[in-house]
């Protein structure tokens, strides 16, 4: 009995014994395919190729160049590339690079695209409420931009998709379809990106758990997609495993999602399922009693899991600090801005204000000056009215002197022509008288009468002379004491231009005598 005893105690401890060993070499074994997938596999999907390197060079150019919008365009296209590689750091540098550019130069368009990406991240790391913000705010923007008419209606299916995803892995299939239905009213059935819509209404079937429903949706899809952008099988696929595990068919399932693997390693895109995809073999596996491929299916999702999203990951590190680079970077930018903003808000106070103070004091010089040339303009009117004014009533007085003299002239002409024919008659009716009987006192008489006519019309033509030329007589006479009268009335007549022979005939004397008087006179 006691031998039986330690027999079964022996041969227990050999079992256990065995079973040690067993799982020490399915550890090796398991550690010596960890090493290699980890060496030939993880380092594959990190390692730089032509297209980042492609668009980095061409960031360098643009640098130089100063092209800012095709720069955030190439940022954020390298934020999407750097995302399916599994570089989140870089790809999270891209994208807040770009969107701080975007801000700068105002473009709202190059914005929404950031957010997007930005958004994207979040909801790599179960950031879902982060995530959900900069959807939404990609939303908005793209919204106010095809309101403004500056982008067309097709742009918002960019939006409307991701959030159907989002809700997707939120297990909301409501709101899910409100986000597919408002995709379709953006875009037209001949739409480019109408093949993901479709493949998003498959999604919500699968959420939905029709499963037949999800397979009719899907699988045309495929040969599409193997001709316009076989990277996006990766999704595809593991969402047609998702649907044959959901519906028991475990050897489909195991199929499409080995396919979405392999499609994820050749065109290291949408790597981000290489995580669930194992996992969800290791689940098919181990339904299938496969505990070795469930095992390694398992670890492999770890590994990468690890790699991609932990935070003991030099890859991702950077993501997961307290610190937002982005959110800082962001923030420190705004208060600067506002803090610009006051400064130019006070800038342009003051100078508003120096600008109406120049703008008043402008008005009353105006005014003032303007005042100033009025009344010199009316005083200058009425000084020169006053003085047409002034000299119209001197040419009135003048013309009506002249009037006055002329009519004076006139009345004694007339006076004097009367005087004339009146003394021609008579001398006629004497000479008659004579001549019936000459008488020697008669003919002295007549010829006397005739001599005092003439000096009455001397006198006359002095008044006349004195008149008009005032003064003339006695200047003459202050000038030259020693003129007689017969030398000022022959001053007179030279004053009046009278030729020697005029003169003769006025003075009632001979030509010679008139030119005598005339040189005496100028030799006095």
């Amino acid at each position: 009995m006691v031998f039986f005893d330690r027999f079964r105690t022996l041969f227990l401890f050999s079992i256990i014994l065995s079973n040690v060993y067993s799982l020490i070499a399915q550890k090796n074994n398991l550690n010596s395919f960890f090493n290699d997938f980890r060496n030939e596999k993880i380092k594959n999907l990190t390692k730089n190729d032509t297209s980042t390197n492609r668009l980095e060079s061409q960031l360098i150019k643009l640098n130089k160049a100063n092209d800012t919008l095709t720069q955030i365009q190439v940022l954020n296209n390298l934020g999407e590339l750097y995302c399916n590689r599994i570089n989140y750091e870089k790809s999270y540098d891209s994208y807040w690079k770009a969107l701080l550019l975007a801000e700068q130069i105002r473009d709202r368009a190059s914005m929404a695209v950031s957010y997007n990406g930005i958004a994207i991240l979040y909801s790599l790391y179960y950031r879902r409420e982060e995530a959900l913000n900069y959807y939404l705010k990609s939303l908005e923007l793209n919204k106010k931009l095809v309101n403004k008419n500056e982008l067309k209606a097709s742009v918002l299916i960019k939006n409307y998709l991701p959030l159907a995803t989002h809700y997707f892995y939120n297990d909301d299939p409501e709101t899910m379809k409100s986000y597919i239905d408002a995709a379709r009213n953006s875009i037209n059935p001949t739409h480019p990106l109408m093949i993901y819509l479709k493949a998003h209404e498959g999604y919500l079937s699968l959420l939905k758990n029709e499963y037949k429903k999800a397979e009719k949706q899907l699988l045309p899809l495929v040969s599409i997609l193997e001709k316009e952008n076989p990277s996006y099988l990766v999704v595809l696929y593991a969402m047609l495993g998702d649907t044959y595990f959901g519906w028991n068919k475990l050897n489909k399932a195991i199929i499409y999602y080995q396919k979405s693997n392999d499609i994820g390693y050749k065109y290291r895109n949408h790597l981000n399922f290489l995580p669930d995809t194992f996992e969800k073999l290791s689940k098919v596996f181990h339904q299938q009693n496969q505990e070795a491929e469930a095992l390694k299916s398992l670890l492999t999702s770890y590994e990468i899991n690890q790699f991609l999203y932990s935070s003991r990951s030099p890859n991702n590190k950077y993501l997961l600090e307290i610190k937002d680079q982005f959110m800082q970077e962001k923030e420190r930018l705004d208060k600067l801005a506002a803090e610009q903003k006051l400064e130019q808000l006070l800038y342009n106070e003051s100078l508003w204000r120096l600008r109406y103070i120049i703008i008043l004091i402008s008005a009353i010089s105006s005014i003032a000056l303007g005042i100033v040339i009025y009344r010199y303009t009316i005083n200058k009117h009425r000084g020169e009215k006053k003085i047409l004014l002034q000299k119209k009533e001197l040419e009135t007085k003048k013309s009506e002197e002249i009037l006055e003299i002329k009519n004076k002239e006139l009345t004694e002409s007339t006076l004097r022509l009367m005087a004339k024919d009146e003394l021609l008659n008579d001398v006629k009716t004497n000479l008659k008288e004579i001549s019936e009987s000459p008488n020697p006192s008669n003919i002295k008489k007549l010829i006397k009468t005739i001599t005092i006519n003439s000096k009455e019309n001397w006198a006359e033509f002095e008044s006349r002379f004195t008149m008009v030329n005032e003064g003339f007589y006695s200047r003459m006479k202050e000038k030259f004491p020693q003129l007689s009268q017969y030398d000022l009335k022959v001053c007179a007549l030279i004053k009046l231009g009278f030729s020697g022979k005029e003169m003769a005939k006025v003075m009632g004397i001979s030509h010679e005598s008139a030119n005598t008087s005339r040189y005496r006179l100028r030799k006095k």
